[in-house]
């Protein structure tokens, strides 16, 4: 890879609504832009063939970031990613799109313990294919009742939640969830295998940050 300029402002791109990952991002200090990627993850990426769980993660990711390079100013860093569940009985599992899903794949995971892997995808100018690479976290769920269950898919606040919810959320909420591994790759970006990838690309924090 070429070396970045160090007096150069190199522009991050986030390619993703998700507000947990802007979360993450802000509050390790990175000053960047939000831009939906014009590739549409499947809901349900089990249905895409043959790869490991690990190889789809990356290959969604790598779509989203390709999609959107046309469309970032040049000297711009486009940052992608994509989770994906596990079950404890080897299901690929999505994202639910109706509650009926999120009880499914959330009863599936209580009392057991499932992977989440998220995929990421860093391009710039210099790349003619993304940088790509997966981490994973183990994450158990203990019991829940069935009061909790309901009102939370009540809530509506599975949507667009990998897995049908958010970690660090739930965890607030009293649900009995343990992570093994980095809880930010349960979140949707692994900030521990991101930040020297970024800075190898010149994406610092902000020092006022």
């Amino acid at each position: 890879l070429p070396m970045p300029d160090p007096t150069q402002t190199v522009k991050l791109i986030l390619a993703s609504r998700s507000p947990r990952r802007a979360l993450l991002l802000s509050e390790a200090g990175y000053r960047f832009t939000q831009a939906n990627p014009p590739y549409e993850d499947p809901p349900h990426p089990e249905a895409n063939g043959p790869a490991t769980p690990h190889e789809l993660a990356r290959q969604l990711a790598y779509q989203k970031a390709m999609s959107l390079r046309d469309h970032v100013e040049p000297g711009s860093v486009i940052l992608a990613a994509d989770t994906l569940c596990v079950g404890h009985d080897g299901r690929l599992l999505g994202t639910p799109t109706t509650a009926r899903q999120a009880r499914d794949i959330i009863e599936h995971f209580i009392q057991q313990t499932h992977t989440v892997i998220t995929g990421v995808a860093l391009l710039n100018d210099a790349m003619t294919e993304p940088m790509t690479f997966a981490d994973e976290a183990q994450v158990t769920l203990g019991q829940l009742n069935k009061v909790q269950l309901d009102e939370y898919l009540a809530s509506d606040m599975w949507r667009g939640k990998a897995g049908g919810y958010n970690l660090f959320e739930r965890q607030q909420a009293g649900w009995p969830l343990t992570v093994t591994g980095d809880p930010t790759t349960v979140v949707g970006l692994p900030m521990k295998e991101l930040v020297p990838r970024l800075r190898e690309l010149g994406v610092h924090p902000s020092r006022s940050s």
